[in-house]
């Protein structure tokens, strides 16, 4: 959010937002929840009795109830018409239309708290579960009871209920249906997926998401937030069980507590977490939060339903509207402070959790009609989604992070190698400089004081000699004196770039076409240094120029030789081009053999060797990759 945004006019927003969804939730409640197409049943006789059949109770008559059966309109809340018993039973009669045929028909009882059995004419068509101590819990979910048409008689029927509660109370009663099942079907379904079905999905996703945030705060146990919410998770889902698990597996009491106690200690660590993600420590109301969680724990040792929900529903729930309060307003302070977008949307998510929790804390009181059920379990909805949206934007910017400092270290590492790569490659290459240096220094010692001098002395013996023989001996002698030379200079540590190569040979080059009287036409420009050029391929190259060079002057009769030199950003190329009267594959043996020795020098460097010839002279053109140079 921009820093020179007004705060109160996004406050403002909020106050709006607050007081539309206080008229939505508590002055006008919206239902999407469609009645069943038939009329309902909404008056009956009732008497309070622990009879577990209708045998064992006495007998009534609907229009004129005696002093045991009351007249009652529905629904019945045993709280509200001041009931001190576990268990009534309900009867009324009923005049279905005329049946026809044999189809399915059903009871389909709304709101029941907690459990109840429907006998027709005496007959029993099913029950909600187990009546024993701890009795099934349908607090929340609808019940239908399917039963064939053929138990229905022409006239009147006689319908008995047996309802029972956990206490007093609990207790509740709706009007009910009786109709064909296609009529009552609609309505019972989306009823139990609303309530019942919706919220087991979101609870099996809580407790995944939470078992998924426990293994990020193991694997970074000093960010301690993803434990937090992890554990505000668990213990949200807890008491989302007393929402849909009808046989509950301990005692009713102990459930209570549970239900109680969770939903207290969920509203506690929502608490904490929010102080710890804006990032302030352990303060004053952090220690109140933690003396009330403790305090949530003496729940489990009161000693009856009754003092739990006296207790629990009186006191307890009084706390967490007053922490649930603060929760919004330290959270409306914190973006009064920063402005930030993040804390604005915990804002927008806290107000439902607030507003739902108000709601359901006045139904559980009997302020509210409690046929409307419990619905902060549907806040939690955009407050996962929100906080779990926050937790992984901060883990994935902590993952993010941590990818830059190892990529960076990386980098330096790296960076280091190949500065040590470097450094070990100069010091390499400067011992074989060295040794090239020392090699060369010996050969040409040996030349100048062995075999060099030796066969300068000959050609100097040999330079005044006219005899063919003798002319073409000298010759020979000064070839390989030549050759010698070659081989000297590809050794040399200097000789890293083809420029240099030729520019050594460019000497004798011109000496060797001066004494033909072919003029030399230099047009060598700059080549790219390469530190792959070896003395071996130096070597090859500069034969392959030579045995150019070699052919104009023996085969050509040229009059001039040009050599050029380019490049591209692939490769370079040398050519040795000349005006002379070409020559054909079959012009002599000596010529074809020189050719092949180029092309096979050509191959063992890796370059390509293009040589063409016509009346107008010959161009000879080596190829080289720029990393074969």
């Amino acid at each position: 959010m921009a820093s020179n945004t007004r705060p109160g006019l996004w406050l403002g927003g909020l106050f709006v937002y607050f007081l539309l969804m206080n008229y939505v939730v508590l002055h006008s409640p919206i239902t999407l929840l469609p009645t069943p197409d038939a009329p309902s049943l909404s008056q009956a006789v009732f008497l309070s009795s622990n009879a577990k059949h209708p045998s064992q109770l006495p007998s009534h008559s609907h229009e004129n109830a005696t002093d045991q059966w009351q007249t009652v309109s529905l629904p019945h809340d045993w709280y509200q018409s001041q009931q001190r018993t576990q268990q009534i039973w309900y009867s009324t009669k009923i005049h279905p239309p005329r049946i026809t045929q044999s189809s399915v028909w059903a009871l389909y009882l709304p709101s029941v708290t907690h459990n109840a059995a429907v006998y027709l004419n005496g007959t029993w068509i099913g029950q909600g579960g187990d009546f024993n101590d701890p009795v099934s819990r349908h607090h929340n979910e609808p019940l239908l009871f399917p039963f064939s048409s053929t138990l229905l008689k022409e006239g009147e029927n006689q319908l008995l209920i047996r309802v029972k509660a956990s206490h007093p109370k609990q207790g509740l009663f709706d009007a009910f249906y009786v109709a064909p099942l296609n009529q009552l079907e609609k309505a019972y379904w989306w009823k139990r997926i609303v309530r019942v079905d919706v919220v087991q999905w979101l609870t099996l996703i809580m407790y995944s998401m939470a078992a998924l945030l426990l293994v990020f705060w193991l694997v970074r146990p000093q960010d301690k937030i993803y434990g937090l919410f992890a554990l505000e998770l668990i213990l949200w889902a807890t008491h989302n069980l007393n929402l849909f698990i009808s046989d509950i597996p301990v005692s009713a009491k102990t459930w209570e507590a549970m239900t109680m106690s969770t939903l207290g200690w969920t509203v506690a660590t929502m608490i904490v977490f929010n102080h710890r993600y804006v990032g302030v420590g352990m303060n004053a109301i952090d220690r109140a939060v933690m003396l009330y969680s403790a305090a949530g724990i003496g729940i489990f040792f009161l000693p009856d339903v009754g003092s739990i929900l006296t207790i629990g529903y009186g006191i307890w729930d009084a706390f967490l509207i007053l922490f649930g309060s603060y929760a919004i307003y330290f959270l409306i302070v914190q973006f009064w402070k920063t402005q930030d977008r993040d804390v604005y949307l915990m804002l927008l998510a806290g107000v439902p959790i607030l507003v739902f929790g108000f709601h359901d804390i006045l139904t559980v009181n009997h302020f509210r009609d409690r046929r409307e059920g419990l619905i902060i379990q549907y806040s939690l909805i955009p407050a996962v989604l929100l906080f779990s949206w926050f937790l992984i934007k901060r883990f994935v910017g902590s993952l993010n992070q941590a990818e830059q400092m190892t990529s960076l270290l990386e980098h330096r590492v790296k960076q280091r190698e190949t500065e040590l790569a470097q450094q070990f490659e100069r010091l390499k290459q400067l011992e074989q400089q060295q040794l090239l240096a020392q090699e060369r220094e010996r050969i040409m010692r040996d030349m100048h004081d062995g075999i060099g001098g030796q066969l300068v002395s000959v050609i100097s013996l040999l330079q005044n000699q006219k005899s063919t023989l003798l002319v073409k001996t000298r010759q020979k002698i000064e070839s390989s004196l030549t050759d010698l030379r070659l081989v000297i200079d590809s050794l040399d540590p200097l000789m890293c770039d083809l420029t240099s190569v030729l520019g050594m040979m460019r000497g004798r080059i011109n000496d060797q076409l001066r004494c033909t009287n072919i003029q030399l036409h230099w047009q060598v420009e700059d080549l790219p240094t390469t530190d792959d050029l070896s003395p071996h391929k130096s070597l090859h190259i500069m034969r392959i120029v030579q045995e150019a060079i070699n052919n104009v002057v023996k085969h050509s009769s040229a009059q001039q030789v040009w050599l050029r030199t380019g490049h591209s950003n692939e490769a370079l190329f040398i050519r040795i081009q000349d005006d002379g009267n070409g020559f054909s594959a079959n012009d002599n043996q000596s010529h074809s053999r020189g050719l092949t020795n180029m092309h096979y020098r050509a191959q063992q460097i890796g370059a390509d060797l293009a040589i063409s010839s016509d009346d107008c002279g010959t161009s000879v053109t080596l190829q080289l990759a720029m990393n074969n140079a």
